[in-house]
């Protein structure tokens, strides 16, 4: 016969407290469910033979900077 005993286990979770836009350095904010307002999320793991070789940036861009950076696109995003 087997006793058994439940095994108190820690369960640690990392959730996002803040994000700062990588431009302006201005707080994302949230709204008022708790979640943040929209902005851009990129992480990009660089390929071989470019300056970044192996290299992963993650960055984050508010709307505003992101309207600027669209604003001097000559070639703007594909809008579906």
């Amino acid at each position: 016969m087997k006793i058994l005993k439940t095994a108190e286990k820690e369960i640690r979770e990392e959730i996002v407290q803040d994000i700062f836009c990588n431009i302006c350095g201005e707080k994302i904010q949230k709204n008022k469910l708790g979640y943040f307002e929209d902005f851009l999320g990129i992480n990009k793991t660089w390929g071989y033979h470019s300056p970044f070789d192996g290299e992963t940036h993650d960055f984050d861009i508010c709307l505003n900077c992101y309207k600027e950076i669209l604003d001097k696109m000559k070639i703007k995003p594909a809008n579906e």
